[in-house]
């Protein structure tokens, strides 16, 4: 599971007068995302095919167990608002599932300065720091399947769900909406299906990899910390070219890299 962040070298938000003291009624207003599906409804499975030699069923039953792996990582509740995040370590294999456990309130970086946490695989607002503005989140995206050939799993050949989602979340933090921005979680990379031994259902391996663009570079804990205008100088910059998180046809090259803005 690899873990991308990264931040914005434009303005987070439109220029607005002075009186405004809060976000507009429409917080995607003039963004990509003003057109986008709204939550799940983003999430759009595909016309399932046999795929190498798996059957459409499998196929399909894939496309809707990477439907709910999304679902539970970027748009449940608890989960968005730092609770614990039951909803997508229930839909992991049981192998994943005890290692997303075990390192869920891990502290650090890696050399990447990637977060070591395992709480970064899905996007999780750090508690008292964010107010989702509305019960909206855009949704755009695509799925679809393709063969993998893997000699270390059994029969020599997996089943892949390439993903390429963005969610945009409004947030404002605690009690300042004034310092209101949109905050934009890409999911991208895919969901391995492989045989389990005992001949039941193809058993999912997330290795999307998750960034979050309007997201502070300093963190070190696994959690979404928002880069509002008003916070504190950030300890680590971004950096590499600007990359625009709402294009689809764009991937991040590195942890922290610069954004155009969200």
């Amino acid at each position: 599971m690899q873990v991308t962040g990264l931040s914005t070298t434009a303005s987070l938000n439109p220029a607005t007068p002075a009186q405004v003291t809060g976000p507009p009624s429409d917080p995607f207003a003039g963004t990509p995302a003003e057109a986008w599906a709204d939550g799940a409804a983003g999430i759009v499975i595909p016309q399932a095919q046999q795929t190498g030699p798996y059957t459409a069923a499998q196929v399909q039953a894939a496309y809707e167990t990477t439907r709910q792996l999304l679902i539970a990582a970027h748009l449940d509740p608890q989960t968005l608002n730092g609770g614990l995040p039951v909803a997508y370590a229930n839909l992991l294999q049981p192998l994943v599932r005890n290692a997303f456990w075990a390192n869920l309130n891990t502290v650090g970086v890696n050399n990447d300065g990637a977060p070591l946490s395992t709480r970064a695989w899905v996007t999780s607002f750090a508690p008292g720091t964010t107010v989702l503005i509305g019960n909206v989140i855009k949704v755009a995206g695509t799925m679809s399947a393709q063969p993998e050939t893997n000699p270390l799993i059994e029969g020599g050949q997996a089943l892949d769900i390439v993903v390429n989602y963005r969610f945009v979340y409004p947030v404002e933090p605690p009690g300042d909406p004034g310092a209101w921005m949109r905050v934009v979680g890409i999911a991208s990379g895919k969901v391995r299906f492989s045989p389990s031994s005992n001949g039941g259902p193809l058993l999912p391996w997330d290795d999307t990899a998750p960034a979050v663009a309007g997201a502070r570079c300093d963190s070190v804990d696994g959690y979404v910390h928002p880069d509002y205008a008003n916070g504190p100088p950030e300890n680590v910059q971004a950096s590499g070219p600007p990359f625009d998180p709402y294009d689809l046809n764009e991937v991040p090259a590195g942890y922290c890299q610069e954004t155009t803005g969200t």
